[in-house]
């Protein structure tokens, strides 16, 4: 019996000062109802004891890695992908947590549909941040009151302008797409790296889809990459929607407001409506 048969899936995580999250972040990896993955783990040059944590968890999928120096997420995440064997791409940031069925569910959604190059679900927001005080009890506690962020089901340029299609570290995708249009994440819109993908897949004709369940938990902690990188991710998030509204033939000028996002998206998990 051949022993290199790759596996179903490749999860992809990228690691930066991971310490305080990324146990149980690979915990609910391997608690999938869906076994047959490899799960990457890529250190970018860590200051912390990311490394002696991820060592210390054992199991045969776990591939774990390491920079010599600093690459930057973008460039991560693109190694990330040249390094894995599956035919599905899993995509997983460091603090957040995969629910049971996820795997299961989606690989199951692009078997069934393979006109769809990538799928996203539905994000629960929480906060496992640890901080003390008033003020950080109070955020922690209206954060965790069950705040689900849903996308549209079939996104669409269009859909695109008003901001990011597919919550990224709920996302599986289609690597062979990848491949047949050369496509990676691109550094000139880290540290909207995710957004520009999409984009870039819409544009050459790849579809993306979105299902209604929950199927990730987002971990709104506070020291997230795009609060601490707000200015750069403000700045990226503008260069990639001037790319749709040129490819729309959009003027410059045009906006969508976020209060409209936030209307369309934000959803509390005890009174659904779509």
């Amino acid at each position: 019996m051949s022993t290199n048969r790759k596996p179903k899936i490749s999860v992809l995580i990228p690691l930066y000062n991971s310490q305080e999250y990324i146990r149980d972040t690979v915990m609910s990896i391997l608690n999938q109802t869906f076994k047959d993955f490899e799960l990457l783990l890529l250190n970018d040059a860590s200051t912390d004891n990311t490394a002696q944590i991820v060592k210390e968890i054992k199991d045969d999928r776990i591939k774990y890695f390491e920079n010599d120096y600093n690459l930057g997420i973008s460039n991560s995440r693109n190694k990330l992908i040249e390094l894995s064997q599956g035919e599905y791409l899993a995509i997983l940031d460091h603090d957040d947590i995969s629910l049971p069925q996820r795997l299961e569910k989606q690989v199951a959604f692009l078997d069934a549909n393979p006109d769809v190059s990538a799928v996203g679900t539905a994000t629960e927001l929480f906060c496992g941040n640890k901080g003390k005080g008033l003020g950080a009890k109070i955020i922690r506690w209206f954060i965790n009151l069950g705040w689900v962020w849903k996308q549209y089901p079939i996104p669409t340029l269009q859909t695109a302008i008003q901001g990011c299609p597919i919550m990224h570290p709920s996302s599986m995708i289609r690597k062979k797409d990848l491949e047949k249009y050369g496509l990676r994440y691109n550094p000139e819109f880290s540290p909207a790296e995710d957004f520009g993908l999409w984009t870039d897949m819409l544009i050459n004709g790849l579809r993306l889809a979105n299902l209604p369940e929950v199927l990730l938990k987002y971990n709104l902690h506070g020291n997230n990459l795009s609060l601490v990188r707000k200015k750069e991710m403000d700045e990226a998030d503008y260069k990639v929607k001037s790319k749709i509204k040129k490819h729309l033939h959009l003027p410059e000028s045009y906006n969508y407001p976020y209060w409209k996002v936030m209307f369309h998206k934000l959803r509390w998990k005890y009174l659904m409506w779509r």
